[in-house]
């Protein structure tokens, strides 16, 4: 495929088991960042837009890939968020990793399943995802094994964790898509 994005652009993703803190860390950094940064979340365009299953070639993994180039071709920058289970979405994600032209960071949010458990029940969804559900879900480590992929523990916080996106990616302000006025 053709590269894309510039070398201005971030690209962003944020692996790792239900509950483990990536979209509230993709929240943290974007309000950090400011505008520009387009949010892709896995479990919207796959469960809500799509309402399709997680399986190897279902049309969530093209789209995610499209939107996630679409918005790097028109001047944003990327997070790239969700469970992203590597059998399923691995291919797709290596191969925009290695076309996008800006800066990329890789990060794996790996917790124990306890851990997950005790933060899923802090979300709304606790209420219509069992812990049982989420045990199906749970993969100890499902690295993609890219160059500079890094490993998010559960000592690091929230804050800890945005500021390591935020300084390993250079990132000062929001893409050239943003209104400078807003």
């Amino acid at each position: 495929m053709a590269r894309v994005g510039d070398g201005t652009s971030r690209l962003v993703v944020l692996r790792g088991n239900s509950g483990s803190g990536k979209s509230t860390t993709a929240r943290a950094v974007r309000e950090r960042v400011g505008r520009g940064v387009a949010w892709v979340e896995q479990d919207y365009l796959r469960r809500i837009l799509l309402r399709e299953h997680d399986r190897p070639g279902a049309p969530n993994v093209g789209l995610i890939d499209q939107t996630a180039r679409y918005a790097l071709a028109n001047g944003y920058h990327v997070m790239l968020e969700g469970i992203l289970y590597s059998p399923t979405y691995g291919d797709m994600l290596r191969q925009l990793i290695v076309d996008h032209a800006g800066r990329t960071g890789v990060y794996y949010f790996q917790l124990s399943f306890e851990e997950t458990v005790r933060r899923h029940a802090t979300r709304p969804l606790s209420k219509t995802v069992t812990a049982e559900q989420m045990r199906d879900w749970y993969q100890p480590c499902d690295l993609l094994n890219v160059s500079g992929e890094q490993v998010i523990d559960p000592s690091s916080s929230l804050d800890e964790t945005t500021d390591r996106i935020i300084t390993d990616l250079s990132w000062t302000t929001g893409g050239r898509a943003a209104n400078p006025l807003d």
